[in-house]
């Protein structure tokens, strides 16, 4: 696939703004945003299998993570990561509520990574619940 970008060149998203975002929230890898400064961080796939996707990340040059991921190849020509994260904020069913994010990847006509991410969320007060959101992300990285 290639190397690209933290920050994406275009689109924005409430929780997901950089790459590392995307594999966090989606895989719960690491906390990101605690252990790591995004600037200057590039962040290479490569796939290695038919539904193996290798993550790497670079600071400065340097290998600061890597994983192998699973993904499927679907075809609308969308890579889909498999694993999709369940969240839980605060408690649920009291004052809180549960989450979850699914993420695509593709390659535009200029071999920029496209990232198109579904964030669905439910959230409650004392065990009234609100009807599930979503809100939908469509990111470009620049390739390097």
């Amino acid at each position: 696939m290639g190397t690209y970008e933290n920050f994406a060149s275009s689109g924005n998203g409430f929780y997901v703004r950089m790459l590392t975002d995307v594999f966090d929230r989606n895989t719960n890898m690491f906390n990101w945003k605690d252990k790591y400064d995004p600037k200057n961080t590039k962040v290479k796939l490569q796939m290695i299998e038919k539904n193996k996707l290798n993550v790497i990340f670079f600071k400065n040059e340097k290998i600061v993570f890597n994983k192998n991921l699973r993904v499927e190849l679907k075809e609308d020509g969308y890579l889909y990561l498999k694993e999709k994260r369940f969240m839980l904020d605060g408690i649920p069913l009291v004052l809180g509520g549960w989450n979850i994010q699914k993420s695509r990847l593709g390659v535009d006509e200029n071999n920029n990574l496209r990232i198109q991410s579904n964030y669905f969320f439910c959230n409650g007060f004392a065990v009234l619940m609100s009807d599930w959101k979503t809100l939908h992300y469509n990111l470009t990285f620049e390739k390097q």
